[in-house]
């Protein structure tokens, strides 16, 4: 149980499926992003920018993430991992809050892995607060 509470390694799987999976389409293609969220008959031009300036600051989470993995240990790790995992969460209730409320498409039920994978970054950043102090 302790190997699936390390905190790097959610801080592995959260760099590898947001540069994958969360911000793969938009830096490939912004404009399919935009049409798949808004829908095609609701966009304008500028709105593939905009999805694709959204990728690229996601894929630079990321970084942070595999930075904190590599580059931190003990206390700092468990703290950085937190804020990270708590970061997340709060972005996910904001964007499906303001998504939602403006007819963008979330997804379905799909939304509810990166729920999991950035609960997870929380709650190992927790539990490793006390035993890295």
């Amino acid at each position: 149980m302790a190997r699936i509470l390390n905190p790097v390694i959610w801080l592995w799987i959260f760099a590898a499926g947001n540069l994958f999976v969360g911000s793969g389409p938009g830096l490939l293609d912004g404009q399919s992003v935009a049409e798949m969220g808004w829908g095609s008959d609701n966009i304008g031009v500028h709105d593939g920018f905009y999805e694709t300036n959204l990728a690229i600051m996601a894929a630079l989470l990321s970084i942070i993430a595999a930075g904190i993995a590599l580059f931190t240990s003990g206390l700092a790790r468990a703290r950085m991992t937190t804020l990270l995992g708590v970061s997340m969460l709060g972005i996910m209730v904001v964007w499906l809050t303001y998504g939602s409320s403006n007819d963008y498409d979330t997804g379905g039920l799909i939304i509810i892995m990166p729920f999991v994978i950035f609960g997870m970054l929380t709650l190992t950043g927790i539990l490793n607060l006390k035993s890295s102090a």
